[in-house]
């Protein structure tokens, strides 16, 4: 379950996000090994950013230093199964060890929340770009109805360009997935370009932001041993980011006593802003923020917007985890 990747492609990829080797920490959670950037301490309040489909840590290198300064708090990321830096366990890992399944939604629940533990948080705000606010609405679901984690408080959620019900891996990349075993040596190339063209081109609205620089930045975890079986996993299991309506409202439902912030890109091709903006009318407690000239990536095109409706909505959640202490 350790990644293999060229030392040159990883000492480019951690300096390209600036992240300091001593920032860069390998935690090993719930089996993996789990590569996370840690800004401004240990505290027993911290916010954790969870990247969406195709993100990793290094997608965070915009907001995370500086979201630090303004709160004052630990914040915190990780790279989830099946991309930046963390391993790619195969299927033969966890089921010759009866593991469950690390690509499932459920099982990635089970690790967000088991790193929050690890990290020594008491009291956290999840910020989910993508299916990784689907995990953030999740985790608190599974605050709200379970005993198990009672030493993990969900405080508040913001969710970035968010849908319920997108099917995440796109339509031929899922048709190369099916591919023989026997043709990997042919699909991998086409894979990987379909992966980056996908994930990249349509997510920004500002193609010119989108520099060589940054693309490497995408194309480096797709050097990572495994990372095309990884892919074939998460393929797999991408049916379960659609929800049936009757389980997006039980969801929805679950974390109305929490203070949402709901945030969409007014450019957004991947997440279309009414998609948005009909999500944020389901939650009771919530506000919604359209960033202009922004696609899906806000934390890459417009960190600063993203800094502006982030930080007093994170401020006035530490006020009054203050106050009631």
């Amino acid at each position: 379950m350790v990644f293999k990747l060229p030392p040159s492609c990883l000492k480019k990829f951690l300096v390209s996000t600036s992240m300091k080797l001593v920032m860069a920490i390998q935690l090993i959670v719930r089996g993996l090994l789990v590569l996370i950037q840690d800004l401004e301490g240990n505290g027993q309040f911290g916010i954790v950013l969870i990247h969406g489909f195709g993100g990793g840590v290094f997608s965070w290198r915009n907001v995370m230093g500086v979201l630090a300064q303004q709160v004052g708090c630990a914040v915190t990321a990780f790279d989830r199964p099946g991309w930046g830096l963390t391993s790619r366990p195969f299927r033969t890992d966890w089921e010759e060890n009866h593991l469950p399944n690390p690509y499932t939604i459920d099982a990635q629940v089970d690790m967000l929340l088991s790193f929050c533990s690890e990290m020594g948080f008491t009291s956290v705000v999840l910020v989910g770009h993508d299916d990784g606010g689907l995990l953030a609405l999740k985790a608190a679901q599974r605050v709200q109805s379970s005993t198990n984690f009672v030493n993990v408080k969900i405080k508040g959620i913001v969710l970035l360009g968010v849908s319920l019900s997108r099917e995440l891996v796109p339509a031929f990349a899922r048709v190369l997935l099916r591919t023989s075993l026997g043709k990997k040596h042919l699909v991998r190339p086409l894979l990987r370009t379909e992966i980056t063209q996908v994930v990249n081109r349509r997510a920004w609205y500002d193609a010119t932001k989108l520099t060589t620089e940054v693309l490497s930045l995408y194309k480096a975890p797709l050097c990572v041993e495994g990372w095309d079986e990884a892919l074939h996993e998460i393929g797999k299991q991408s049916y379960e980011t659609v929800l049936s309506p009757e389980k997006a409202a039980a969801l929805l439902k679950a974390v109305e006593s929490l203070p949402v912030l709901v945030i969409g890109g007014a450019e957004d091709a991947v997440v279309p802003l009414k998609s948005v903006q009909a999500m944020a009318s389901k939650l009771v407690n919530s506000r919604l923020v359209a960033i202009s000239g922004c696609g899906h990536l806000p934390h890459e095109e417009c960190p600063k917007a993203l800094l502006a409706a982030m930080s007093p909505f994170i401020n006035r959640i530490l006020v009054e985890q203050l106050q009631h202490q």
